[in-house]
């Protein structure tokens, strides 16, 4: 499986209004697809929002960058906003339970992501992944809260993790797990955390796909 997370800023125009017109549109057209395995729409605050996306294949991935560009041209002309670099990346580590299925829409309750950056610079890829198969990523899995948990492979040393949680001090409690891993299990890589972000998901779809582990 193959995941893109995309990042605006807004300008003019509301969170709030923007998932809406998401979880009306967008969500609807692009869970349809074959390839789909599943969709995020994360509210950051202070005008910043982002969307996960996963595809089962990296074509139908990069297909979907295009399919979010052509939607928003067409059905977003009176929202004004900004496009961050995209994260895209191969996961090789993947787990999530059956609660992701439900659809989550903008008007009701909402989940926590959080979406970790790291830097590798001494070690391999394999190995690491490896070891958070192994070691990380069923704990993370016996999380009261837990949703989903994706470990990517970004290319050129850079690792992300994504986290779902049911709420808030659920998501807390998978970050403060997350730093005491890196900091006890992963002395023997030369591993620099770059980047935090999380937010509310305000949109949801997934598919059955997204229940089958992932495994290193």
């Amino acid at each position: 499986m193959f995941a893109s997370i995309r990042r605006y800023r807004l300008q003019s125009g509301t969170a709030e209004a923007l998932a809406r017109r998401v979880d009306e549109g967008f969500a609807e057209e692009l869970a349809s697809e074959p390839a789909f395995v599943s969709y995020e729409f994360v509210d950051c605050g202070d005008g910043e929002v982002m969307t996960i996306s996963i595809l089962a294949t990296a074509e139908a991935a990069e297909a979907s960058r295009d399919h979010a560009r052509r939607w928003s041209d067409e059905n977003l002309s009176d929202f004004k906003f900004t496009r961050g670099r995209a994260l895209r990346g191969e996961i090789l580590v993947g787990r999530a339970s059956s609660a992701m299925l439900a659809p989550g829409h903008a008007d009701g309750s909402r989940k926590f992501v959080s979406i970790r950056r790291y830097r590798l610079r001494r070690g391999e890829v394999g190995e690491l992944m490896h070891a958070i198969d192994e070691r990380f990523a069923d704990r993370i899995e016996a999380l009261p809260g837990f949703e989903a948990y994706h470990a990517l492979d970004c290319g050129h040393g850079e690792i992300a993790s994504i986290s779902l949680l049911r709420d808030q001090a659920s998501a807390e409690e998978s970050d403060e797990l997350a730093l005491a891993f890196v900091r006890d299990s992963l002395g023997g890589f030369d591993l620099e955390g770059t980047e935090v972000v999380g937010g509310q998901v305000w949109v949801s779809r997934a598919a059955a796909e997204l229940l089958e582990p992932a495994h290193a």
